[in-house]
């Protein structure tokens, strides 16, 4: 099995701790449908908590959570919180996480 680019030790315990946050955030199938819903650019909470079906401080929460994982970015817009996905490479892991998903269901 071939390994991806590891040039910290996998047993570096903030390593450790931050790769188990991330992990937990994208755990939970709320927080994936959200993070999913961001793909397509920046948006507001505004829109996201009717899309999802939950109450808009229950999306505030979980929202919360993927920016602490660094999953997701926020910025203020006058009264407006506007989420963005954090960085390219999140794209390129939830595209991995599907055809792993994809062909291990198959």
């Amino acid at each position: 099995m071939k390994r991806g680019r590891c040039e910290t030790p996998l047993n570096d315990e903030k390593l450790l701790r931050w790769r188990t946050e991330f992990h937990k955030a994208l755990s939970n199938p709320i927080r994936l449908q959200i993070v999913e819903s961001l793909l397509k650019g920046e948006r507001c909470q505004c829109e996201i908590f009717p899309e999802i079906g939950l109450s808009q401080s229950s999306v505030s929460a979980y929202l919360s959570q993927l920016v602490r994982a660094g999953i997701l970015n926020v910025r203020r817009d006058g009264t407006r919180k506007l989420y963005s996905i954090a960085t390219p490479r999140i794209f390129r892991v939830l595209a991995s996480m599907h055809d792993l998903a994809t062909e291990t269901l198959a």
